[in-house]
């Protein structure tokens, strides 16, 4: 008890002896031009004295502020530069973003430099327009280098990493994505939307196509003028322009990073006539150009007038699985898909012929079925957060059962011939396709497509004009074998445009 009376007292008395030393010490500067600070008050008095308490303010009315020129000391920035007016105070004015706790900034970052104190690396300093320096950037800022305003992550310039912000301008921005030119990326960015990472997925597709068809057919002469050796037509002569049609796809998630398509592409239909006309000279191929019998037959040959008519049209269904990867700077995204698919290719030639005594007609109708299974792929380059190019392409195996239908009509005779057959078909399809995102839902698209079709029948190479030289007509069409070629081509491509939906 004794030990712990004397040990109290004896802790209290050099509180008191501490405390009047303290009072009885004067502050000098230690500097030229700084004020001598006088004599400084001890602990003990200032409790005492009540004036630790916390002076309150009436609401609305500010408490006292620091009047210009009362602090001795130049505000100054963590490196070492000067403070706009306004920050002192602790609020930044316009066009100045506070300090702030971000990412931790890259290695070496907050490192102390020459008279420079040392950085936490995971404080953000405040700066300029959103971050220091980076004139290169165009004054903006390492905020806008970093994903702002100048377009894409990445190093940004020297004081956010030291890539300066070159790296983060190009193309692939020193390994982070930035966009396609300087700018680019912000005046197209719907980062809000999606960014660039987002996956191309739309829910709706619709196309309007612009193809052309070119036919691969037998080429077949079908009138000679004055003898077997001047042909003046044939069924090369027809010429397709560009028909429109429609392509439409329907998306649905079925699985992580995958989907189901359906897809429909067609309704163009084309068609095109060609004649020859002559002052009763026009042999046709039915008497081998007038040779065989001699002279042809009233109905076809020693004419006037002679037309060709083709037309075509072709359907296209289809359902796919699609898996969709995108590269690890976003850049690069691509898919692959397989499916189903069914095509239609309907093909129809007309040929008419006016004779010596008579007309005929013949019309041949060629049908063809497609069933099989098919593989694709396509690669696409985000060039900015809205604009893509993309190369595509497919292709697909086939059961074919090509059918053909035939009419002769001439001096009140119909005579018909009906055949069909199965072979293995191909069908081909590629382009090329940009699309741009004009609003986070909808996006504009436009290309160029081909679609390649092996194997098919075509009506022009149905054609049958075998007789064995017998009259009358007639005679010499009844009881013949019907004729399918079903070893043609058809090819239609041309431009596409579209618009894409996203719910």
């Amino acid at each position: 008890m004794r030990a712990t009376t004397l040990w109290t007292a004896l802790t209290l008395s050099t509180v008191l002896f501490a405390g009047q030393a303290n009072a009885a010490k004067t502050t000098y500067a230690n500097q030229t031009g700084q004020k001598t600070i006088g004599q400084e008050t001890s602990a003990v008095t200032h409790i005492a004295s009540g004036d630790w308490r916390v002076e309150r303010h009436p609401e609305g009315q500010p408490g006292p502020q620091m009047q210009p020129g009362m602090n001795p000391y130049v505000a100054m920035d963590p490196y070492g530069q000067m403070m706009m007016p306004g920050m002192a105070a602790g609020y930044a004015p316009n066009g100045v973003s506070p300090a702030a706790y971000g990412m931790p900034m890259g290695p070496g970052y907050g490192m102390a430099g020459p008279g420079q104190p040392m950085m936490d690396p995971n404080v953000m300093p405040a700066g300029h327009l959103g971050g220091y320096g980076c004139q290169s950037c165009g004054g903006a800022g390492c905020q806008s280098c970093r994903g702002g305003h100048l377009g894409g992550l990445g190093n940004g310039c020297s004081a956010c990493g030291g890539a300066g912000c070159g790296g983060c301008c190009g193309l692939t921005g020193g390994g982070m994505y930035c966009g396609f030119s300087r700018g680019i990326g912000n005046a197209w960015d719907l980062s809000a939307f999606g960014g660039r990472c987002a996956p191309r997925w739309a829910d709706v597709v619709v196309d309007a196509t612009f193809f052309i068809y070119e036919p691969g057919n037998n080429n077949i002469v079908l009138a000679s003028q004055g003898g077997a050796n001047n042909p003046v037509l044939d069924t090369d002569d027809v010429d397709f322009t560009n028909q429109g049609g429609v392509r439409m796809s329907l998306n649905r998630a079925f699985t992580p990073g995958g989907n189901l398509e359906f897809s429909y592409m067609g309704m163009g239909n084309w068609a095109s006539q060609q004649g020859a006309y002559g002052n009763g000279n026009l042999f046709s191929p039915f008497s081998d150009f007038g040779t065989d019998p001699v002279g042809g037959y009233a109905e076809t040959d020693g004419g006037d007038l002679m037309l060709y008519s083709s037309s075509n049209r072709f359907d296209s269904f289809e359902l796919n699985y699609r898996r969709f990867f995108t590269s690890a700077n976003c850049w690069w995204q691509s898919s692959w898909w397989v499916g189903i698919r069914y095509v239609r290719v309907d093909d129809d030639a007309v040929l008419n012929t006016q004779g010596s005594g008579g007309t005929l007609e013949y019309i041949v109708d060629a049908d063809n079925d497609l069933f099989g299974v098919q593989w694709g792929t396509d690669s696409a380059l985000k060039l900015t957060t809205r604009w893509t190019l993309s190369l595509f392409g497919e292709i697909g195996v086939y059961g074919n059962r090509a059918t053909q239908e035939s009419n002769i009509n001439f001096g009140g005779i119909n005579i018909q011939e009906t055949t069909a057959q199965r072979r293995a078909s191909m069908v081909l399809e590629a382009g090329f396709l940009s699309t741009f995102r004009i609003v986070p839902r909808g996006t504009l698209r436009a290309g160029y497509q081909i679609v390649y079709i092996d194997g098919v029948a075509l009506g022009s190479d149905s054609f049958n004009f075998q007789t064995g030289g017998a009259v009358p007509l007639n005679t010499a069409l009844a009881g013949r074998a019907a004729n399918i070629n079903d070893n043609g081509n058809a090819l239609y491509h041309g431009p596409t445009v579209g618009f894409e939906y996203t719910w």
